[in-house]
Formats: structure tokens, C-alpha cells, sequence
């Protein structure tokens, strides 16, 4: 995209190129040209970088923090198969969307820094007439950058992209309900391992009669919420079992399971062993060394058989943890999958965002306000939106 035609920077030109050259070549990112004399070959990116860097004198730290936004924002578009634009091209839903993604592969201030550069490129061409408008505007709103910076919930690597055919294909292919279960909960919901883990029958109702004879009463805040999952926020690991961590979820959730989840939930509870000492885990471990009273199945076993699973199909051996698939890689999934089914979706007008946080657990206003207080509504829309397996012979 050419420059504006109201940009003059034919005087800065040439107060600065011999600076530019005298520092091994300009800085800038993307600009590898060792001689800047004429900035008309250079796209928007590169221009505001150089101008950041040459002539507002920002540091190199700025300049890369602007890079690293960039890079993300290409990589989410490169992804994407549903936006076809360039970085100048981006609109609010792009913009919108670009968000959801960032902030569960990048830790909120980080996230935050991102966007902040992004908005304060657009802005620097939207106060020349150049771009019509600003989509990265208050677009950090919502991005709670007091979070832990040591949060294990998010990854600063980019993700591996595993075809939905395929990961369909090995998740039918798993042996064992506990285990199949564990993946389906994780990808249908984007619960966290540990709040999967935590997982208690009565933290489920199941509109079913099998349920009514093989499963205790659901608890109180579900006796209004049919085929739904109870994420308790208050659940830690000295009110569940000392081996497995604690929930993170900031607010309580109601969660809708779809047919196929109810389905692989039922048949998981006719195999399941029956308790009769008050302790009702959904997940349960029976090989597990440590003689515990529950048998509930602990993060660490549960982390294990997650990377077993990927490992099977090639999705786990880099180095890099982060670069594998999984618990965290499936909840990024199991999120970003419902958001996408609903922004494409033209029939329905819903703030998908809003409803994605409310199933993820997130506070806000725009959350309580959509999703919490009209998750009656909701209800039957999440469920179609959900990641199918292909379990109906279950």
C-alpha cells in the first residue's frame, strides 16, 4: 500500500539517513536496505517503524515490541481461514478476533503491549485522513494484565495446528472411557486439566432416566441447568484431593454439554467403579501409586495421558512444551473453535467473545451482562457450536 501523499518525510530523509547508515544499516525490522533515501518502496509497517525509530527516537525495545504485535497479527491472519487481509487491512472483527487468540498464546501484559502498539499505529495514520478508523481502539478492555505472570494457562509459542479431521480420527481411536472422556471434556468446554480433575458427578446434570439410577443428585446450583457442568471457583486442592491442583477459574461457570458429551458421559458411568465412601470423581485413576482414598485422578496422571495421546499421532516430541499438544492446547481449542462457529454463523447476531468468556470463566461486565444473565438462551446455541467427534454410536 503506498504512503499518503500527506506524509512528508522528504526533509526528514535527509537529516537522518547517514545516522541510519552509520548504525550498521537501518534497525528496523523488515527495512534491509542499507541506504534510505527514498521511503516510497516502503509499506506502512516498515514507515512507522522507521519513523518511530529515526525520527520519534524510541527505543529498540518499542521497535520490537511493535514487531513481535506484527508478526502475531500475520501469523493469526496466516491461520485463519476466514479472514483474507493484510495487517493494513484489519477491521473490528478481525481485530476482535485477533484478541481471543493472542491472549491465550501470550500472557496479559504481553498481550496488552501488543495491542497497545497496534493501536498506536493506527492511530498515527488515522490522525493524517490515512485509515478511516482505529480497530485496535479499547481493544485492551477486558485483558486482566494483573494475572500471574508465571500462569502455566498461557503460551508464548505459537500452537501446532492439528487437522479437526484427524483429531477427530484419535480421539474415537482412544481406548478406555476414562481417557476418551478426559479428551472430550477438555476440547467440547476448554475447562482447565485441573478443573477437569475436579470434576464431581453431582458437578453434572444429566436430563437422562439411565442418569437418575446410576449417578447422585446433582448439586443445587445445576437443579435448574439440565445436561450442564458446574465449574465451582472455589474448589482448591485441599477441598478435592492434595494431588490435584486447585480450580483457576476467576467466577463460577454453567457449562452446556451437547448429545454427544451426554452420550460418552453416560456410557462413562455405567464402566465407572462405584464408590460407596461419599467421594463421587468423574475422573478416576486406578493404577496410580499413591494411595489416596478417592483414586481421583491427579493433574500429573492426567497431563501424562494427554502427552501419550498426542505423542501416538506425532502432536508431542519438540523441546519446547509449549510447542505440543496439550491440556492447555486443547482448552485453546475447545475456545477458539466455539468463537469461530459463531462469528460464522450470519444468522445469529451474538457477541461471541462475550459467550466464549462465559464459558471460559471470565469476569466483566460484557460477560455477566450476555452470557451469564442469558445463559438460558445461550444454552442450546453453545451446544451446536461445540467441537464434534463423531460419537453417535455411542
Amino acid at each position: 500500500m503506498p504512503m499518503s501523499s500527506d506524509v512528508d518525510v522528504e526533509s526528514q530523509i535527509q537529516e537522518t539517513a547517514e545516522d541510519a547508515v552509520a548504525k550498521d544499516g537501518p534497525f528496523v525490522p523488515g527495512v534491509n536496505c542499507t541506504n534510505i533515501n527514498d521511503v516510497s518502496e516502503f509499506g506502512d509497517v516498515e514507515y512507522y517503524m522507521w519513523e518511530r525509530y529515526y525520527i520519534q527516537n524510541k527505543s529498540r525495545g518499542t521497535i520490537i515490541q511493535l514487531s513481535n504485535a506484527v508478526t502475531n497479527l500475520e501469523k493469526f491472519i496466516k491461520q485463519s481461514d476466514r479472514f483474507d487481509c493484510s495487517v493494513e487491512d484489519v477491521d473490528n472483527r478481525v481485530a476482535k478476533q485477533f484478541k481471543m487468540w493472542l491472549v491465550d498464546r501470550v500472557q496479559p501484559s504481553t498481550a496488552a503491549s501488543y495491542i497497545n502498539e497496534l493501536d498506536s499505529m493506527a492511530q498515527f495514520y488515522l490522525s493524517d485522513g490515512y485509515y478511516p478508523g482505529n480497530p485496535f481502539e479499547n481493544l485492551t478492555d477486558g485483558i486482566n494484565t494483573s494475572a500471574d505472570d508465571n500462569s502455566a494457562s498461557y503460551q508464548t509459542n505459537e500452537r501446532i495446528t492439528v487437522d479437526d479431521t484427524k483429531l477427530r480420527e484419535a480421539i474415537r481411536s482412544t481406548h478406555g472411557s476414562m481417557k476418551i472422556v478426559l479428551l472430550a471434556v477438555l476440547v467440547k468446554t476448554g475447562i482447565r486439566l485441573s478443573e477437569a480433575c475436579n470434576l464431581d458427578w453431582e458437578d453434572i446434570n444429566i436430563d437422562h432416566p439411565l442418569a437418575d439410577d446410576l449417578l447422585p443428585d446433582s448439586r443445587f446450583e445445576l437443579s435448574d441447568d439440565p445436561d450442564t457442568i458446574y465449574i465451582d471457583s472455589d474448589k482448591t486442592h485441599t477441598t478435592t484431593d492434595v494431588y490435584t491442583a486447585g480450580n483457576k477459574r476467576k467466577v463460577d461457570s454453567w457449562i452446556p454439554i451437547d448429545n454427544e458429551l451426554k452420550r460418552l458421559l453416560l456410557w462413562h458411568a455405567l464402566t465407572r467403579e462405584r464408590r460407596f465412601d461419599g467421594e463421587n470423581p468423574v475422573l478416576m485413576v486406578d493404577d496410580d501409586p499413591v494411595d489416596k482414598p478417592s483414586n481421583r485422578l491427579p493433574t500429573t496422571t492426567g497431563w501424562k495421558r494427554v502427552k501419550e495421546f498426542a505423542e501416538d499421532y506425532g502432536w508431542h516430541g519438540s523441546e519446547n512444551e509449549k510447542e505440543n499438544v496439550t491440556p492447555h492446547w486443547f482448552r485453546a481449542k475447545g475456545s477458539s473453535y466455539l468463537s469461530n462457529q459463531l462469528e460464522a454463523d450470519d444468522d445469529i447476531d451474538v457477541d461471541a467473545e462475550a459467550v466464549v468468556k462465559g464459558i471460559r470463566g471470565d469476569k466483566g461486565d460484557d460477560v455477566i451482562q450476555l452470557y451469564r444473565l442469558r445463559k438460558e438462551s445461550f444454552k442450546d446455541l453453545v451446544r451446536s457450536k461445540m467441537f464434534k467427534i463423531g460419537l453417535e454410536g455411542i
